[in-house]
């Protein structure tokens, strides 16, 4: 089964988290084992595909762009998320000022004032964004920013609230997230929009390191809801250590295909060499139904999953991806590229 209510959190929300699985010391030759595709080209590649899906007419794409925008870094990335700071959908404009705030490029906030300006913007969740941004680039002027929407009836807003607190860590003049968290997970409403800020709330106190919520965290493993337990994957692999991974392990066992593919990626370098495999096996998978939002989403799932648990040889495997006919995958995979990159490059 499924949950609604998930989908607020970026354009690929829980599929794209910030870890790499990096195994230390490992560095491929140039050619990819004599494959004829080198890591210039698939950086080459993945940057065209960002590009292109930054500049799409669908608002779904630019966010998807956005978000891998924010992992290239640099100061093409930069110029390319000050372009949709002032997208004529909320949506992106949401997705453009937290990717700000992650790249920390100060040419943002110069650029005539732009992020000053979202702080006025009609939408609330663009608001939000606006004031992540600034804080990550040392504005101090934020830090009741979040109270109102974690306990107020917008639930879209408090489970971005959620998310957005968790991304920006503890600091000196932050000090009290986990406890603003912790009201949101014990906030009344258990099902639908609010049981979605619940996990939110879960997974961004992982993502602070907060161990106690590692209970929380195995119970949502265990739902009977499939986007439950793709927001434990996430959380669990933010909190990290023996229990957590032990329950990835299961995980990787799931009923749902989305979920083992999530699982297999959080498990990074810890993948067996059969799990994968039947990642790479999901980069051609097909719909029994027939269902091509499913498709993509699998296919999509695969290549985030290789991206940061593959081998050296599966860099071409998500080359050939970012030319896939779904224009979803190809982003996905573009993403995918970025994180088997910095896990293959000798820094």
């Amino acid at each position: 089964m499924k949950r609604s209510g998930l989908a607020w959190v970026g354009a690929l929300g829980l599929l794209w988290s910030s870890g790499t699985g990096c195994k230390p010391g490992s560095a491929p030759g140039a050619g990819l084992g004599g494959l004829g595709v080198g890591r210039e080209q698939i950086a080459a590649r993945a940057r065209e595909v960002v590009r292109a899906a930054a500049e799409s007419e669908a608002p779904e794409q630019r966010c998807h762009a956005l978000e891998s925008l924010a992992a290239q870094g640099g100061s093409e990335a930069g110029e390319q998320i000050r372009g949709r700071l002032v997208d004529r959908v909320a949506a992106v404009r949401f997705a453009a000022a937290a990717a700000a705030g992650d790249v920390q490029d100060p040419a943002v906030r110069s650029a005539g004032g732009v992020l000053e300006r979202l702080l006025r913007d009609e939408d609330p969740s663009v608001r939000l964004a606006a004031g992540y941004a600034l804080e990550k680039l040392g504005d101090r002027r934020f830090g009741g920013w979040y109270d109102a929407a974690l306990g107020g009836s917008d639930l879209r807003l408090a489970g971005q609230a959620c998310w957005l607190l968790g991304k920006l860590g503890e600091t000196e003049w932050r000090r009290d997230s986990r406890a603003k968290l912790w009201q949101a997970l014990r906030r009344s409403g258990a099902t639908g929009g609010g049981a979605a800020v619940k996990l939110q709330a879960a997974e961004a106190l992982a993502r602070l390191g907060d161990r106690e919520v590692l209970p929380k965290l195995l119970a949502y493993a265990g739902s009977g809801y499939a986007d439950d337990r793709l927001m434990a994957v996430s959380g669990l692999e933010s909190l990290g250590g023996e229990e957590a991974t032990a329950m990835l392990v299961v995980l990787v066992e799931d009923v749902q295909i989305e979920v083992r593919l999530a699982a297999i990626g959080a498990l990074g370098w810890r993948a067996t060499a059969d799990q994968v495999a039947a990642a790479r096996a999901a980069l051609a998978y097909q719909d029994e139904q027939g269902d091509a939002a499913a498709m993509e989403r699998v296919r999509g799932l695969a290549a985030l999953a290789l991206g940061r648990a593959g081998g050296q040889a599966d860099g071409v495997a998500l080359y050939r991806a970012m030319a896939d006919k779904s224009a979803y995958v190809r982003v996905a995979a573009a993403r995918a590229a970025l994180d088997w990159l910095r896990r293959w490059t000798r820094r």
